[in-house]
């Protein structure tokens, strides 16, 4: 079911969906394209068919049409006249449609990402945050994540080429660079915390 729906994030639109329903509850209230059944049909994991599943559902609340809805080779989602980006953890999934480049990531709060923060964190943004904790260890991870959808280019240092610049005192918005050879663009970010998971919305600024 739907947990969150916001109508206006510096005109874009955000929701997320918490996958409490079956299987065939999600596939009852939509039609699927041909295209999409075959994506479904190539889904092994009951999991990762919900999830697929339930981003369906948000395109219908959305009134996006399957057909509207493509992929590059990639596999980065290609939206008809917008930009979008969907992102799933577990039981939750979402997307977020703007007319800006944007970058969607969900997280799942998990000790893990400790160990591995040295690889995607610089010496700058450990002092930014004050406490290298879980909750802003993994903040920054969906941040970057966000930032790296919504840029679009592949072979992406995170830790080198996507800079946190500053964050707010609540650490729930900031501001990024991020760049590849002569190309650099920055991005405003929204950060919300639900149950366990950690969700980043990056936004081009231009």
């Amino acid at each position: 079911m739907p947990i969150y729906n916001s109508p206006d994030l510096h005109n874009s639109r955000l929701l997320l969906w918490n996958i409490n329903e079956s299987e065939s509850e999600l596939i009852s209230s939509i039609i699927l394209t041909d295209y999409s059944k075959s994506r479904l049909k190539k889904i092994k994991s009951n999991i990762q068919r919900k999830q697929f599943l339930g981003v369906q559902n948000l395109l219908k609340l959305l009134e996006i049409k399957n057909d509207e809805l493509s992929y590059d080779i990639n596999g980065k989602p290609i939206l008809n006249n917008q930009y979008i980006s969907i992102s799933h953890s577990f039981n939750y999934c979402g997307l977020v449609v703007s007319p800006n480049k944007v970058g969607l990531d969900i997280e799942k709060l998990r000790p893990k990402v400790l160990n591995i923060s040295n690889k995607f964190v610089s010496a700058f943004e450990f002092n930014l945050i004050k406490k290298a904790n879980i909750r802003n260890i993994t903040k920054i991870w969906t941040v970057k994540e966000a930032v790296f959808k919504a840029f679009g280019f592949p072979s992406i240092n995170f830790k080198e080429n996507i800079i946190i610049q500053s964050i707010n005192d609540d650490f729930d918005k900031a501001i990024v660079k991020i760049y590849k050879n002569d190309l650099i663009e920055y991005y405003s970010i929204e950060i919300i915390n639900f149950s366990q998971y950690i969700c980043s919305v990056a936004i081009q600024i231009k």
